[in-house]
């Protein structure tokens, strides 16, 4: 028996919810952008914006002092962090509602100086009844798109140098945002992978939502080590 409406929404929703929580440490470590690596395919800087990049981290080096305010001995991303918060103040306000809707205690609040949405999340992900599912999925898809957004992960139009397992076609792949915000790879090729291998379907091509991603992603793996294996 297929699974109802709300039961689907409400499987997307915890989804997106293990989506953040799967890659909240990466977020984290992305506050050290010279110190960590990206766990995605970053676009290459000309030249020029190199150059530029280097003058900024210099300007910003000189002008700082002992007596700086947030004074750090390593940069960090400004960006990242207002990124972290803002998931932790929605996971907090996520796992509060839920808690308040099943009657289960309530977590306490981050303290001063915590920056953990972690816990928040897998509340909310393990919790969550199917009558919030709806006023919850566009929280859940907003943590998982600033995530993907701060650690380079989206690019819309940006096309995928893989071979699509299903079709064997290189480089078909493009990341597209759909309507209602939805962010996804599509197939540009042609393809049928098996309806159990397909997030859904637009404009007849197969896509793959960013929930997918790491299934889609174990896929690709095995096409490149069963390619390097019989070069």
């Amino acid at each position: 028996m297929s699974a109802s409406p709300s039961e689907r929404e409400l499987a997307e929703v915890v989804a997106d919810l293990e989506w953040a929580m799967a890659y909240w440490p990466d977020l984290l470590d992305a506050r050290l952008p010279m110190a960590t690596p990206r766990p995605w395919r970053q676009l290459r800087l000309s030249p020029e914006a190199h150059a530029e990049r280097d003058f900024e981290a210099r300007v910003d080096w000189a002008l700082r002092s002992t007596r700086a305010l947030a004074e750090a001995p390593a940069p960090t991303d400004v960006t990242i962090w207002q990124t972290a918060l803002d998931i932790l103040v929605d996971a907090d306000d996520l796992a509060a509602k839920v808690a308040e809707t099943v009657g289960l205690p309530v977590l306490p609040p981050p303290g001063p100086g915590e920056l953990n949405a972690w816990p928040y999340l897998a509340y909310a992900a393990a919790h969550l009844p199917a009558e919030l599912a709806e006023w919850a999925a566009p929280i859940a898809r907003r943590m998982q798109e600033k995530i993907a957004q701060a650690l380079c992960m989206v690019y819309d139009g940006h096309t995928l140098d893989l071979t699509c397992p299903w079709c064997s076609e290189a480089s078909v792949w493009r990341v597209q945002t759909l309507p209602g915000g939805m962010i996804a790879i599509v197939c540009g090729g042609v393809c049928e992978p098996p309806a159990r291998e397909v997030g859904t379907w637009w404009h007849g091509q197969p896509c793959w939502p960013m929930s997918d991603w790491e299934r889609l992603a174990k896929h690709v793996r095995v096409v490149e080590e069963r390619e390097r294996m019989a070069s």
